[in-house]
Protein backbone atom coordinates (compact mmCIF):
# COMPACT_ATOMS: atom_id res chain seq x y z
CA UNK A 1 0.00 0.00 0.00
CA UNK A 2 1.16 3.18 -0.85
CA UNK A 3 0.35 6.40 1.40
CA UNK A 4 1.96 9.41 0.43
CA UNK A 5 3.34 11.30 3.33
CA UNK A 6 4.23 14.71 1.73
CA UNK A 7 2.90 16.62 -1.09
CA UNK A 8 4.56 15.46 -4.22
CA UNK A 9 4.55 17.41 -7.89
CA UNK A 10 5.92 16.35 -11.19
CA UNK A 11 7.59 19.25 -13.81
CA UNK A 12 6.08 17.86 -16.98
CA UNK A 13 6.66 20.31 -19.38
CA UNK A 14 9.07 18.20 -21.33
CA UNK A 15 6.81 15.59 -21.42
CA UNK A 16 5.17 14.78 -24.70
CA UNK A 17 1.01 13.74 -25.37
CA UNK A 18 0.06 10.32 -26.98
CA UNK A 19 -1.17 10.29 -30.36
CA UNK A 20 -5.14 11.22 -30.41
CA UNK A 21 -6.29 7.72 -30.58
CA UNK A 22 -4.04 6.19 -28.04
CA UNK A 23 -5.95 5.72 -24.89
CA UNK A 24 -5.21 4.40 -21.53
CA UNK A 25 -7.59 1.06 -20.70
CA UNK A 26 -7.59 -1.25 -17.50
CA UNK A 27 -8.79 -0.76 -13.96
CA UNK A 28 -5.90 2.06 -13.31
CA UNK A 29 -8.38 4.37 -14.39
CA UNK A 30 -12.12 4.52 -13.69
CA UNK A 31 -15.15 5.81 -15.31
CA UNK A 32 -16.43 6.54 -18.61
CA UNK A 33 -20.34 7.80 -18.80
CA UNK A 34 -22.66 4.58 -20.36
CA UNK A 35 -25.65 5.49 -21.78
CA UNK A 36 -25.06 8.74 -21.60
CA UNK A 37 -26.42 11.88 -23.08
CA UNK A 38 -24.75 14.23 -25.75
CA UNK A 39 -23.85 16.94 -23.71
CA UNK A 40 -23.10 21.44 -24.96
CA UNK A 41 -20.17 22.69 -23.57
CA UNK A 42 -21.75 26.03 -22.83
CA UNK A 43 -23.64 23.80 -19.64
CA UNK A 44 -20.41 22.72 -18.89
CA UNK A 45 -17.82 25.26 -19.72
CA UNK A 46 -15.76 24.41 -16.51
CA UNK A 47 -14.70 20.90 -18.08
CA UNK A 48 -11.38 19.96 -19.05
CA UNK A 49 -10.43 16.72 -21.18
CA UNK A 50 -7.30 15.27 -20.32
CA UNK A 51 -7.20 12.83 -23.41
CA UNK A 52 -6.93 9.11 -23.32
CA UNK A 53 -6.58 9.75 -19.36
CA UNK A 54 -8.99 11.97 -17.24
CA UNK A 55 -11.24 14.73 -16.51
CA UNK A 56 -10.54 17.73 -14.81
CA UNK A 57 -12.52 21.00 -13.52
CA UNK A 58 -11.31 24.32 -14.10
CA UNK A 59 -10.99 26.45 -10.98
CA UNK A 60 -9.24 29.46 -12.06
CA UNK A 61 -6.88 30.48 -15.04
CA UNK A 62 -4.30 28.86 -14.27
CA UNK A 63 -5.42 25.58 -11.88
CA UNK A 64 -7.46 22.63 -12.38
CA UNK A 65 -8.86 19.97 -9.96
CA UNK A 66 -8.72 16.03 -10.92
CA UNK A 67 -8.57 12.20 -9.30
CA UNK A 68 -5.12 11.76 -7.83
CA UNK A 69 -4.89 8.57 -8.76
CA UNK A 70 -4.88 9.96 -12.72
CA UNK A 71 -1.47 12.06 -12.17
CA UNK A 72 0.67 8.37 -11.84
CA UNK A 73 -0.83 6.95 -14.83
CA UNK A 74 -0.30 10.60 -16.86
CA UNK A 75 3.48 10.80 -15.93
CA UNK A 76 3.70 6.89 -16.94
CA UNK A 77 2.09 7.17 -20.08
CA UNK A 78 3.89 11.22 -21.07
CA UNK A 79 0.80 13.04 -20.84
CA UNK A 80 0.90 16.57 -20.67
CA UNK A 81 -1.75 18.09 -22.57
CA UNK A 82 -5.26 19.50 -21.70
CA UNK A 83 -8.16 20.18 -23.85
CA UNK A 84 -10.71 22.75 -22.86
CA UNK A 85 -13.63 25.09 -24.57
CA UNK A 86 -15.32 22.29 -27.25
CA UNK A 87 -17.42 19.23 -26.85
CA UNK A 88 -14.73 17.64 -28.94
CA UNK A 89 -11.00 17.63 -29.16
CA UNK A 90 -11.04 18.89 -32.11
CA UNK A 91 -13.27 21.91 -31.26
CA UNK A 92 -11.04 22.53 -28.00
CA UNK A 93 -8.59 25.16 -27.19
CA UNK A 94 -4.97 22.70 -26.44
CA UNK A 95 -3.59 23.42 -22.93
CA UNK A 96 -0.02 22.15 -21.85
CA UNK A 97 0.41 21.14 -17.59
CA UNK A 98 3.31 21.82 -16.05
CA UNK A 99 2.94 20.78 -13.11
CA UNK A 100 0.82 18.03 -10.96
CA UNK A 101 0.12 18.00 -7.14
CA UNK A 102 -1.35 15.25 -5.54
CA UNK A 103 -2.83 14.84 -2.18
CA UNK A 104 -0.13 13.96 0.67
CA UNK A 105 -2.78 11.21 2.00
CA UNK A 106 -3.76 9.79 -1.03
CA UNK A 107 -4.07 5.78 -1.18
CA UNK A 108 -3.59 4.41 -3.97
CA UNK A 109 -5.20 0.75 -3.05
CA UNK A 110 -8.17 1.83 -1.09
CA UNK A 111 -8.90 5.30 -3.28
CA UNK A 112 -8.95 7.63 0.08
CA UNK A 113 -7.88 11.22 -0.51
CA UNK A 114 -8.23 10.66 -4.33
CA UNK A 115 -7.59 14.51 -5.48
CA UNK A 116 -4.42 16.47 -7.19
CA UNK A 117 -4.29 19.78 -8.64
CA UNK A 118 -3.21 20.38 -12.07
CA UNK A 119 -1.04 24.22 -12.58
CA UNK A 120 -1.09 25.00 -16.68
CA UNK A 121 1.76 26.42 -18.31
CA UNK A 122 -0.38 29.45 -19.73
CA UNK A 123 -3.25 31.12 -18.35
CA UNK A 124 -6.55 30.01 -19.67
CA UNK A 125 -8.77 32.80 -21.77
CA UNK A 126 -12.44 32.83 -20.68
CA UNK A 127 -15.28 32.48 -22.47
CA UNK A 128 -18.80 31.31 -22.95
CA UNK A 129 -16.99 28.08 -23.39
CA UNK A 130 -14.19 28.23 -20.59
CA UNK A 131 -15.50 29.28 -17.32
CA UNK A 132 -14.35 28.32 -13.75
CA UNK A 133 -16.16 26.71 -11.14
CA UNK A 134 -16.57 27.89 -7.32
CA UNK A 135 -14.87 26.11 -4.38
CA UNK A 136 -17.87 25.00 -2.19
CA UNK A 137 -18.26 26.85 0.82
CA UNK A 138 -20.78 23.88 2.54
CA UNK A 139 -20.89 20.29 2.50
CA UNK A 140 -23.11 18.86 0.07
CA UNK A 141 -26.18 17.87 0.77
CA UNK A 142 -27.81 14.53 0.55
CA UNK A 143 -30.67 13.33 -1.78
CA UNK A 144 -29.67 16.24 -4.08
CA UNK A 145 -29.54 15.85 -8.04
CA UNK A 146 -25.68 16.84 -9.24
CA UNK A 147 -24.86 16.83 -12.53
CA UNK A 148 -21.57 15.21 -14.63
CA UNK A 149 -19.63 15.17 -17.83
CA UNK A 150 -16.75 13.27 -19.54
CA UNK A 151 -15.57 11.75 -22.15
CA UNK A 152 -15.12 7.61 -22.93
CA UNK A 153 -16.67 4.37 -23.88
CA UNK A 154 -20.31 4.35 -24.67
CA UNK A 155 -22.34 1.37 -23.50
CA UNK A 156 -21.23 -0.41 -26.61
CA UNK A 157 -17.44 -0.56 -25.56
CA UNK A 158 -16.92 2.50 -28.11
CA UNK A 159 -14.60 5.38 -27.38
CA UNK A 160 -16.84 8.73 -28.06
CA UNK A 161 -15.58 11.75 -29.75
CA UNK A 162 -17.83 14.05 -27.97
CA UNK A 163 -18.79 15.35 -24.28
CA UNK A 164 -21.29 13.33 -22.32
CA UNK A 165 -23.44 14.12 -19.38
CA UNK A 166 -25.50 12.69 -16.72
CA UNK A 167 -27.06 13.41 -13.71
CA UNK A 168 -27.04 11.53 -10.39
CA UNK A 169 -28.08 11.56 -6.65
CA UNK A 170 -26.27 12.30 -3.98
CA UNK A 171 -26.96 8.90 -1.26
CA UNK A 172 -26.53 8.04 2.38
CA UNK A 173 -24.44 5.12 3.79
CA UNK A 174 -27.75 3.11 3.91
CA UNK A 175 -28.84 3.65 0.58
CA UNK A 176 -25.77 3.44 -0.67
CA UNK A 177 -25.45 -0.21 0.68
CA UNK A 178 -28.63 -0.94 -0.83
CA UNK A 179 -27.64 -0.27 -4.19
CA UNK A 180 -24.50 -2.47 -4.12
CA UNK A 181 -24.40 -6.24 -4.21
CA UNK A 182 -23.63 -8.02 -1.07
CA UNK A 183 -20.57 -9.52 -2.40
CA UNK A 184 -19.28 -6.15 -2.86
CA UNK A 185 -19.34 -5.23 0.70
CA UNK A 186 -15.79 -6.10 1.75
CA UNK A 187 -14.23 -4.16 -0.87
CA UNK A 188 -16.27 -0.95 -0.47
CA UNK A 189 -15.99 -1.40 3.72
CA UNK A 190 -13.83 1.29 3.93
CA UNK A 191 -15.26 3.65 1.20
CA UNK A 192 -18.52 3.80 3.32
CA UNK A 193 -16.63 4.91 6.17
CA UNK A 194 -15.84 7.74 4.58
CA UNK A 195 -19.16 8.47 2.95
CA UNK A 196 -19.94 12.20 4.05
CA UNK A 197 -16.72 12.49 5.48
CA UNK A 198 -14.25 12.88 2.14
CA UNK A 199 -16.51 10.58 -0.21
CA UNK A 200 -19.70 10.36 -1.65
CA UNK A 201 -22.13 7.90 -2.88
CA UNK A 202 -23.79 9.00 -6.39
CA UNK A 203 -26.42 7.07 -8.26
CA UNK A 204 -27.46 7.91 -11.55
CA UNK A 205 -31.26 9.32 -11.95
CA UNK A 206 -33.02 7.03 -14.33
CA UNK A 207 -31.74 3.46 -12.81
CA UNK A 208 -29.28 3.31 -15.17
CA UNK A 209 -25.45 1.97 -15.05
CA UNK A 210 -23.33 5.66 -14.96
CA UNK A 211 -19.96 5.88 -15.10
CA UNK A 212 -17.03 3.69 -16.59
CA UNK A 213 -13.46 3.39 -16.89
CA UNK A 214 -11.81 6.61 -18.45
CA UNK A 215 -14.06 9.27 -17.15
CA UNK A 216 -12.26 9.51 -13.39
CA UNK A 217 -11.61 12.99 -12.35
CA UNK A 218 -13.90 14.59 -13.83
CA UNK A 219 -16.78 16.94 -11.99
CA UNK A 220 -19.44 16.65 -9.97
CA UNK A 221 -21.41 19.69 -10.27
CA UNK A 222 -24.51 21.58 -8.27
CA UNK A 223 -25.63 24.75 -9.50
CA UNK A 224 -21.67 26.69 -10.12
CA UNK A 225 -20.16 24.03 -7.57
CA UNK A 226 -17.64 22.30 -7.52
CA UNK A 227 -19.02 19.08 -5.16
CA UNK A 228 -17.00 15.88 -5.87
CA UNK A 229 -14.09 14.49 -8.27
CA UNK A 230 -15.01 11.63 -9.69
CA UNK A 231 -12.86 8.49 -7.88
CA UNK A 232 -13.95 4.81 -8.90
CA UNK A 233 -16.97 2.70 -8.62
CA UNK A 234 -17.32 -0.75 -6.31
CA UNK A 235 -17.74 -3.12 -9.34
CA UNK A 236 -17.36 -3.43 -12.82
CA UNK A 237 -19.02 -0.45 -15.06
CA UNK A 238 -21.97 -2.86 -16.37
CA UNK A 239 -23.00 -3.46 -13.07
CA UNK A 240 -22.29 -1.14 -10.75
CA UNK A 241 -25.22 1.25 -9.87
CA UNK A 242 -22.90 3.16 -8.09
CA UNK A 243 -20.23 5.53 -8.14
CA UNK A 244 -17.49 6.90 -5.42
CA UNK A 245 -16.61 10.83 -5.88
CA UNK A 246 -13.83 12.31 -3.84
CA UNK A 247 -15.87 15.33 -1.32
CA UNK A 248 -13.97 18.52 -2.07
CA UNK A 249 -15.05 20.44 0.23
CA UNK A 250 -12.88 18.80 2.88
CA UNK A 251 -9.94 19.62 0.54
CA UNK A 252 -10.42 23.49 0.29
CA UNK A 253 -8.00 24.68 2.44
CA UNK A 254 -5.61 22.27 0.79
CA UNK A 255 -6.36 23.17 -2.59
CA UNK A 256 -5.92 26.41 -1.19
CA UNK A 257 -2.72 26.00 0.18
CA UNK A 258 -1.50 25.02 -3.01
CA UNK A 259 -3.47 27.23 -5.09
CA UNK A 260 -4.35 30.41 -3.59
CA UNK A 261 -7.40 29.61 -4.83
CA UNK A 262 -10.49 29.33 -2.51
CA UNK A 263 -11.87 30.73 0.71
Amino acid sequence: MLLLSVIFAYAVTALYALPAKESITGDELSSRILYGEYADIREYPYYAYIEGACGAAIISDRWLVTAAHCVEPMIERHINQVWVGGNTVQTSQLYTIDFMFAHPLYDKDIFIYDIAVLYLSQPLTFSNTVQPLELPRTEYELNAVHKFAGHGDDEHGHTTDYLMSMKARTLGVEECLSNIPETQHCYIDHQLYHINKVTICVKRIGNRFGTCHGDSGGPLVRGNTLVGILSHAPDSCSRSMVDFFTNVAPFVGWIKQITGVGY
